[in-house]
């Protein structure tokens, strides 16, 4: 996996002429997180993506303004 970190700072070296992609150091890397086996910014966006979900299944099951008339 290419570490998305890397790659926003890669994007200065690439306007400068160089190409850099580093792959993810994992354990090396203060943004990984040992108990999941998983960089934080993946899971910070896989639980975005299960919080929309979420999210989604409320609003369906959430009470609407025809049932209020009745």
């Amino acid at each position: 996996m290419k570490c998305p970190l890397f790659a926003i700072a890669s994007k200065e070296q690439e306007r400068r002429g160089f190409l850099t992609h580093i792959d993810c150091i994992k354990e090396e890397c203060a943004w990984w997180r040992d108990d999941i086996q998983m960089c934080a910014i993946k899971d910070l966006s896989l639980e975005l993506g299960y919080t929309q979900m979420r999210l989604a299944d409320i609003q369906d099951t959430m009470p609407h303004e025809e049932q209020f008339r009745k």
